[in-house]
């Protein structure tokens, strides 16, 4: 884990610094602060780069920071107790991770594992509290962000327990493509889910064993839904796995 900030002042820093608020400004719970608010809180984040599969935090650590994802992409993972990883979430530019335990204090409850070089705008927990005493309307954006881990929450065990893993799949993949997806080749409907992907990480973030996700990824391939190219996947079918997602 490296700091990207220089250790001396300069135009470099200065548009590090820059760079960092411009990130955290998008973040939907501090789109609220005026410039001035701004200017008092740019002290308190602290750029981090991390390389590639390796980890910002362990499931089980002690929340010491919130980190908002600048560069690149990181999955959670929740490890469990008959020794299966499943994958939660995985999120990319501008969004937040370890929220929830820097709110309670408890542990980090899941591993956050990079896919990619990464790199982060990492809060102190400390002062987050500080930020969210002083400013009432990060607190509320706060609240909104932890509703909608909920809502995912709820409806990951919901699929988990009554959908086919050909939905559950089908789901992920469109997720995915949402995340860090791109056109493809001259086909307007073909989509590239721009991040490193392998069968384990399907299966993974869909409850399933490697050999069924081999195996659902090889159906999915001959009914012409996806193909794979220089280790993406490619969905040339957005609506054929949209019909597969919605139980059609």
């Amino acid at each position: 884990m490296v700091d990207t900030l220089p250790r001396r002042a300069g135009t470099r820093l200065d548009k590090l610094q820059w760079n960092m608020i411009q990130v955290a400004r998008e973040v939907p719970l501090f789109r609220s602060l005026t410039e001035e608010e701004w200017e008092d809180i740019a002290p308190l984040l602290h750029g981090q780069c991390f390389p590639k599969e390796s980890y910002l935090f362990f499931q089980g650590d002690p929340p010491d920071a919130l980190y908002i994802v600048w560069i690149g992409r990181v999955k959670l993972v929740r490890h469990t107790d008959n020794g299966r990883d499943v994958v939660l979430e995985v999120l990319g530019p501008g969004q937040l991770i370890g929220e929830m335990a820097v709110l309670d204090g408890r542990p980090y409850s899941t591993t956050a594992q990079t896919l990619e070089e990464v790199a982060v705008v990492a809060i102190a927990r400390r002062d987050f509290y500080s930020l969210l005493e002083r400013y009432p309307r990060v607190a509320m954006g706060v609240i909104s962000e932890l509703s909608r881990r909920l809502r995912m929450t709820t409806e990951l065990v919901r699929s988990l327990a009554v959908d086919r893993v050909e939905q559950r799949i089908a789901r992920t993949l469109l997720r995915l493509a949402d995340l860090a997806g791109r056109p493809y080749g001259e086909d307007e409907s073909a989509i590239v889910i721009d991040m490193p992907l392998t069968r384990q990480d399907i299966a993974e973030m869909t409850g399933t064993t490697v050999e069924t996700a081999i195996r659902v990824m090889s159906r999915f391939r001959k009914q012409g839904l996806v193909t794979s190219v220089r280790s993406r996947v490619v969905i040339t079918s957005p609506d054929g796995l949209t019909e597969i997602a919605l139980g059609n």
